[in-house]
Order: C-alpha cells, then sequence, then structure tokens
C-alpha cells in the first residue's frame, strides 16, 4: 500500500530515474570536460601510479599513437556523476590513442541502456545492481547486496545474452541510504541504522525527507523499516515526487521544516560539504551499486587493451574518492 508523507515539498521534474542524481547547481556540460581534464590528474596521480598503469606508446612528436578501429561513442546518464566517469572514460581512450565521440548525457537509464543494446552507442557507465532488472528472474534476488555476487552476475549474464563485457567496477557503493547530520549523530549515537531503529523507539524527534517511490520500496523505506524493526508514521515523513537527493541534503542540513533525516546516495558529494554523514546499513538491505565502464564486446575485440587502461582508474575510485571527485562538479 502506497504511503502519503502528509507534507510533500514542491520539485522540478525529474529528468530520469532514482538512479539519476542532477544537482541544481551543476555545471553545464560545456563546462565538465573542463573540470573532468583537472581531476582526472589527481586520479591518474592516485590510482595509476599506485596500481603501475601506463599509456600507450606515443608518436614522435609525444601525442598518442593512434590506434586502427572503429570510433569508440561513448555514452552516460543525465547526471554529474554520469558525466564525470563516461569523461573520464573518453579522456583515458583518447590517451592511448583510439579514438571516441563523446555522447555523455544521452538520457535516462532506460534510454542509455536501449541505445547500447541496439549498437548506438558502445560504452557508457552502469550500476551492477541495475542487473538485476535487465534479466528476467534476477530482481530481488539475494545476490545483488553483494558486490562480488552482483558484479559476476551481470559479468556473465550481459556477456552471455547480450554481447556486453563489465569492466573493473569502482569499489564504491552508490545505493540509497539514510543520512543525518554530523551534530545529531555525536549527540544522540547515530551511526548506524541499529541506533536509528532504537532513537526512533524511545521517543527521539524524525523528519525524514525522501522520494515517494523510496518511501514506497520493498529495497527502501519499507525494507530499512521490516530489516531493524521501527516504523515511522506519515507525520515523521516528507515525500518529494522526485529522486533529487540535492535539495534533500541542502533541506537536512540547513534543518528545514524540522528536517533531521534524509534519503542519500553513497557518493553524494554534498555529504562532505555539509558535514552530513550516511548511516551504515549492516544488514544490506539496497542492492549494491558500484559504478562500472561497460562496452560493447566488439569494441573490446577491437581494442583488447581497453581493460587494462581503464582498470587503474576505476580501482582507485573508492566511496571517499568518488565523493570528493562529485563535490567538486555538483
Amino acid at each position: 500500500m502506497k504511503r502519503t508523507a502528509t507534507t510533500v515539498l514542491p520539485s522540478a521534474p525529474d529528468p530520469a530515474s532514482a538512479r539519476v542524481r542532477v544537482s541544481p547547481t551543476a555545471p553545464p556540460l560545456t563546462r565538465i570536460p573542463r573540470l573532468v581534464g583537472l581531476l582526472l590528474v589527481t586520479v591518474l596521480i592516485l590510482g595509476l601510479a599506485a596500481c603501475g598503469g601506463s599509456a600507450t606508446t606515443t608518436a614522435g612528436n609525444g601525442a598518442p599513437a593512434p590506434q586502427e578501429g572503429p570510433v569508440v561513442r561513448v555514452g552516460s546518464l543525465l547526471d554529474s556523476e554520469g558525466t564525470l566517469l563516461g569523461s573520464m572514460v573518453i579522456q583515458m581512450l583518447d590517451a592511448n590513442g583510439i579514438k571516441t565521440e563523446d555522447k555523455t548525457k544521452l538520457g535516462t537509464p532506460e534510454i542509455v541502456r536501449a541505445a547500447l543494446l541496439a549498437g548506438e552507442i558502445d560504452a557508457t557507465i552502469d550500476y551492477t545492481g541495475s542487473g538485476q532488472y535487465y534479466h528476467q528472474g534476477e530482481e530481488g534476488d539475494p545476490k545483488w547486496k553483494n558486490a562480488s555476487q552482483a558484479y559476476e552476475a551481470i559479468k556473465k549474464l550481459d556477456k552471455d545474452k547480450n554481447g556486453i563485457d563489465w569492466l573493473t567496477p569502482a569499489p564504491a557503493n552508490n545505493s540509497e541510504y539514510i543520512a543525518t547530520t554530523k551534530a545529531l549523530s555525536e549527540k544522540e549515537g547515530v551511526e548506524t541504522m541499529e541506533d536509528l531503529a532504537a532513537y526512533v523507539k524511545r521517543g527521539g524527534a524524525v523528519k525524514l525527507i525522501a522520494a515517494q517511490s523510496w518511501i514506497d520500496n520493498p529495497l527502501g523505506l519499507k525494507g530499512f523499516e521490516e530489516a531493524y524493526d521501527f516504523t515511522l508514521s506519515d507525520s515523521q515523513l516528507i515525500a518529494l515526487s522526485t529522486g533529487n537527493t540535492a535539495e534533500m541534503l541542502s533541506a537536512l542540513a540547513k534543518g528545514t521544516d524540522g528536517i533531521n533525516f534524509s534519503l542519500a546516495y553513497g557518493t553524494d558529494g554534498q555529504l562532505q560539504d555539509l558535514d552530513l554523514v550516511i548511516l551504515v546499513d549492516t544488514k544490506d538491505v539496497p542492492p549494491v551499486y558500484e559504478p562500472t565502464p561497460v562496452f560493447r564486446d566488439a569494441i573490446i575485440a577491437a581494442y583488447p587493451g581497453i581493460p587494462g587502461i581503464l582498470e587503474p582508474v576505476f580501482k582507485s575510485l573508492n566511496q571517499v574518492k568518488l565523493q570528493t571527485l562529485n563535490a567538486r562538479i555538483a
């Protein structure tokens, strides 16, 4: 049964699904590549140097030697994180002499996935937990809550059925959690979801802002309530019609209308800047969503070095680093 919060804040139409975060102050598309150029330097220093990655042989003028093969069309979702990671892929391929075409900010998850399967793009950034929705009979299987099992499952399913290669994912879980202020966390001792349940049961004040769809989702608030044995009343909820966590976290940080808890994504860049913390989910309620470069296998066959080019960069993108990068382009 759908739960309706007592207050619904107005919000701009959501440009995509719940997996997409669009900051109202996000830089325009023309600025993203320049920002990524600066951020990629950091990633390369911390990632490639630590992992031993290297660029391809250069031509006599110092530029990367061009490789023979098709142009790689790289798409992404509409959100800033997708554009950031898609742009990183483009720059890494370009730096290794592989010709690319920038199709980042292509559309919603449904549009990007359809374009990849239809061969209209050759690569994108996707999230491991989304694999359960791509293949019949997989939705809700417990393996999608385990990082390694989810990755191995979608890697095999998409390779066997669609000729799609999932490369090395970033060790950063972009799933949906509940966040609060660091001040409340420290004062009330609320660091985990068990702590939140105890806080609710002892009558602690709660005003949670979240997307209505997440409130009603068995892998969202409903799942957390069942797993940790607590219940929030409608009067303790403020529902938005969209999944835009930028405005939710801003309201949390300001304490707007008494808001002291919010839906948050694990890699939200605002968390650090606004002094917010995510409550630890010890029971793995939502699926694991690790951002992963995904390619048509024909492209990997044409450029077998691509997995090795991207692996050290994505391995370097842990939770804190991706939050930091997202914060810089928010």
